[in-house]
């Protein structure tokens, strides 16, 4: 899990734990997302990004061709 911590999510990447915009707010909350939640992309609405691949915030980072770093 600190891995995660450590590595910059798309600001499209949304799940059931999302209560804000991805930032200093959603980095406090990750330990509420687990591998088993619900992940969905802003751009599609739907379990898989621009790119037809699943989202996950394990996958949805730097590298990735539709990932849109969030806005500091």
């Amino acid at each position: 899990m600190a891995e995660l911590q450590q590595i910059t999510k798309c600001r499209c990447l949304r799940s059931k734990s999302s209560y804000s915009a991805f930032g200093e707010y959603h980095e406090d909350r990750e330990m509420l997302m687990g591998s088993t939640s619900t992940f969905w992309c802003l751009k599609t609405m739907g379990k898989a990004g621009p790119d037809e691949h699943y989202v996950h915030a394990s996958k949805c980072h730097e590298g990735r061709g539709c990932f849109e770093a969030a806005e500091e």
